[in-house]
């Protein structure tokens, strides 16, 4: 089961849990905040998961909300998801968004407001995933609650340097179905990708000079706090065993 922190707002397995006064309280396993809810809602969405159905529990006063979510698709979302794949065009945009960057699109601006895109520019071939990736995605919507077929899609993606393709086809898919699990967790793992590979860029393009001149500063700096960490000691222990006068 996994939970929605109040916090740092992204899907996880609580790292720990307790019962306080009929309460269960979740740690989250990604930020370490605890997201309080009563116990009988961890119930109802484990129940509701194992039938691939949701059904909320009736709100009390007494306690927070807790915003439990299925691992899982509902079997709409994933017959929805088939037909797609077997649809004349499943690359589609919905229409009513940009595009290119897949935003709510305002019919009386000749521009997108979230990319700046002037409608009358878009060359769709531009943003065209190859033909792997394409074939792909296919068999991802074919086999849509299947969490092996998107990681190799997001492998697949990563190889050949189109994270950005992968992106937008999960995007295109929640302006479809908004609250597509599947979706959203393919466009956060896009996202988390994306930094990555822009971290291990950047170091990979720090001269091994700076470096190592920033691991010699950091040694140096410990060094000298431990010095002066073993001074103040060595005096104070000095002090306490010389006599006053």
């Amino acid at each position: 089961m996994r939970y929605v922190c109040d916090v740092c707002e992204r899907l996880a397995p609580p790292a720990a849990f307790r019962l306080e006064l009929n309460t269960l309280v979740l740690t989250c396993a990604r930020c370490g905040a605890e997201t309080r809810g009563r116990a009988e809602e961890v119930v109802a969405a484990a129940l509701a998961e194992s039938a691939v159905a949701e059904q909320p529990p009736p709100p009390r006063a007494s306690a927070p909300s807790l915003k439990v979510v299925s691992l899982r698709p509902s079997g709409e979302q994933v017959r929805e998801a088939a037909e797609l794949a077997r649809s004349e065009d499943p690359f589609a945009v919905p229409a009513g968004f940009c595009p290119k960057c897949i935003s709510a699109r305002d019919e009386n601006s000749p521009a997108c407001g979230a990319c700046g895109l002037i409608y009358a520019n878009f060359v769709p071939s531009e943003h065209r995933a190859s033909e792997p990736l394409r074939a792909a995605w296919l068999g991802v919507l074919s086999h849509w609650d299947a969490r092996d077929a998107h990681d190799r899609l997001l492998a697949l993606a990563v190889g050949r340097g189109e994270l950005a393709q992968a992106g937008r086809l999960y995007r295109i898919r929640l302006a479809q179905a908004p609250d597509d699990l599947y979706a959203q967790r393919g466009r956060d793992e896009v996202v988390r990708l994306g930094l990555a590979s822009a971290t291990a860029a950047t170091l990979a393009r720090t001269p091994p000079s700076q470096l190592g001149g920033r691991m010699r500063l950091v040694a140096a700096f410990f060094f000298f706090v431990v010095l002066a960490t073993a001074g103040f000691f060595l005096f104070q222990q000095m002090r306490a065993t010389l006599p006053l006068p």
